[in-house]
């Protein structure tokens, strides 16, 4: 039996020894885990938590060369709690064909165009206390299924990108969306201006189909080492959290920051937010601020450390979180958090 075991082995080398080039795929992801203290849902927690700086990872990509500098790659990101080792939501899963001379289509579970705008204006990339994430963007659409997005080249500075999703795949075609912007990047200047339209299914009216409008101007200086940021962003129209949580907004938000880099190894990163609500009947204004410290101890391994804190000017029965993986706020609770971690990337 070892001696045909043997054989099929060597033959199974020698085949693949001569098969044809596939495209090459690649294993990365990160592992993140910090000690954590917050405070929200009517109690503090002392917990081991994941995901402080990245979600913890898996992603698979393919790449292969087809010529003519035309590429073709896939993507599938498998998420999990590292403290847990559960698996968690999903996060982008596409193929694409992309060339310097046209631009680049993908197809699949995408971040909408208005996402790479805002989120490049984070100065802490979308952490777990990000408070673009958790206020500005609060219920927003960002991530969408039953998707196909265009990025065009860059010319003059200039770069359009535009996504459009199915929404859910039967006659209602729930939760469909529209993204479309442009952006600019010359130096140390860049500038983004995005808008984002939603159609949902009301939660509470079954038939009776509802729309959000959101829209973003982003921009990013670099100075010297440093990056100062800011985000301004106007909505209006039906958010909702099916089948928990629905709600009519209109406002705007202005989010303020920066990355300061100490040295090669050492940086911090502020962002301040300020969301001024005019229905005041579900949601409250707020003031959101984020300050991180990191180490880095090598390319892979880096030490962090969070403050985070939501202040809402008035009781409302919809609050903002300080982390989505933590218990909602209560109806007058001002939630805040602090984090100790570790992350490494491979």
């Amino acid at each position: 039996m070892r001696i045909q075991t043997t054989l099929r082995v060597s033959a199974a080398i020698a085949a693949l020894a001569v098969a044809p080039a596939w495209a090459q795929v690649t294993l990365s992801g990160f592992v993140d885990l910090n000690l954590e203290s917050i405070k929200t849902g009517g109690d503090r927690t002392t917990r081991v938590s994941s995901a402080g700086l990245n979600t913890s990872r898996l992603q698979f990509r393919a790449d292969e060369d087809l010529g003519g500098g035309l590429r073709a790659r896939a993507v599938h990101e498998m998420t999990f709690a590292a403290d847990t080792g559960a698996q968690g939501n999903p996060r982008e899963t596409y193929v694409q064909l992309a060339s310097p001379s046209w631009g680049d289509v993908s197809l699949g579970r995408l971040n909408l165009s208005s996402y790479w705008m805002y989120g490049y204006a984070d100065p802490s990339f979308s952490a777990d206390y990000s408070m673009l994430s958790n206020v500005m963007v609060f219920y927003a659409p960002w991530r969408e299924s039953n998707a196909i997005a265009y990025n065009s080249p860059r010319v003059g500075g200039f770069q359009f990108k535009g996504t459009v999703t199915a929404g859910k795949e039967d006659s209602t075609r729930n939760g469909r969306v529209t993204s479309f912007g442009v952006d600019y990047r010359d130096g140390p200047l860049y500038v983004g201006l995005a808008s984002d339209r939603k159609y949902q299914v009301n939660i509470r009216k079954a038939g009776q189909m509802e729309s959000s409008t959101d829209n973003y101007l982003s921009a990013v200086y670099r100075l010297g080492a440093h990056d100062l940021t800011a985000v301004v962003h106007n909505y209006s129209g039906y958010y909702a959290y099916p089948p928990y949580v629905d709600f009519h907004a209109k406002g705007n938000s202005v989010a303020l920051g920066a990355r300061i880099n100490l040295s090669d190894a050492n940086r911090i990163h502020v962002t301040v937010v300020r969301r001024n609500d005019k229905k005041n009947d579900a949601l409250a204004d707020a003031t959101g601020l984020l300050v991180g410290y990191m180490h880095n101890m090598s390319k892979r391994t880096t030490l962090y450390a969070n403050y985070g804190m939501v202040h809402h000017k008035q009781k409302t029965s919809v609050r903002y979180p300080i982390s989505w993986s933590a218990a909602s706020p209560l109806s007058a609770e001002n939630p805040r958090g602090v984090q100790f971690g570790i992350r490494h990337a491979f």
